[in-house]
């Protein structure tokens, strides 16, 4: 019953689908997090179904592509992208680090987080629109579980900005122990997975998940003092457009050769 409150937990959080009501209790709450990846795997699911529908039905390409990346957001709820607008509107002010932790707890959205917003979608959108094109859709669908798992690590390991920030829930030794040791098992599973499927691009798109994972340490210590629940949105949908990016320009790399 644990298991499945705390799962229950992670998709009411992170995804907009309906979940039965309960009482949450405080370590199924914690351990919640450890789940999340599962809400990527279920977020593949539909769009892999979407994509077999809409292609059943002989839905143009293009179209296609706008629905699944619309499916995305409507899945999610924009919980990410939430988080995603107001680290961009941060970053993009080039304001000292206290006038950006501001600017990123505006509850108002700013004119950059906008325009990163649409740079984004067209972006996840001709990705998929060319994954599908060249034959390795299925490919994409793993990043929606990698982006999670990673989130997981960092929101494990990586300094937080401070004891105000959303992710304070997970604080406790124990779940952060459990949610870690529960992100290398999805890693592990994803990449057995992506062997016995033989998608063979999803191990370097892994690895340039894992440098963005890096690289966006760095980049939120210096420019925040360390992560938060919005810049794990940022990472979260920056992620996902790499992995479909890397997916397709190592399937084609690996056509050429």
């Amino acid at each position: 019953m644990n298991f499945l409150c705390s799962l229950a937990i992670a998709f009411s959080m992170y995804s907009a689908v309906p979940m039965p009501q309960f009482q949450w209790d405080q370590k199924n709450y914690e351990n919640s997090f450890a789940f999340f990846p599962l809400v990527g795997a279920g977020l593949s699911g539909i769009l892999f179904l979407m994509y077999r529908g809409l292609v059943l039905l002989g839905i143009s390409t293009l179209a296609n592509s706008l629905i699944l990346t619309a499916v995305i957001v409507i899945y999610t709820g924009g919980f990410h992208i939430d988080g995603y607008m107001d680290t961009m509107d941060a970053l993009c002010s080039h304001r000292d680090r206290d006038e950006k932790i501001r600017i990123m707890k505006d509850s108002h959205i700013g004119a950059f987080g906008v325009i990163e917003l649409l740079v984004l979608a067209l972006f996840m959108t001709a990705g998929i629109f060319e994954a599908q094109c060249i034959g390795c859709f299925t490919s994409v669908l793993y990043g929606f579980v990698v982006s999670r798992t990673l989130s997981g690590i960092a929101v494990c390991t990586f300094k937080r900005r401070d004891n105000n920030t959303s992710l304070i829930h997970f604080e406790t030794k124990g779940s952060r122990q459990f949610t870690l040791t529960m992100m290398f098992i999805y890693l592990f599973a994803v990449i057995a997975l992506s062997f016995l499927n033989r998608n063979s691009s999803v191990i370097p798109a892994i690895l340039v998940c894992v440098a963005w994972l890096f690289i966006s340490k760095l980049i939120y210590e210096k420019q925040f003092g360390g992560i938060s629940g919005d810049t794990s949105g940022h990472f979260l949908c920056i992620c996902e457009a790499l992995f479909i990016w890397a997916v397709v320009l190592f399937f084609i790399l690996r056509s050429r050769l």
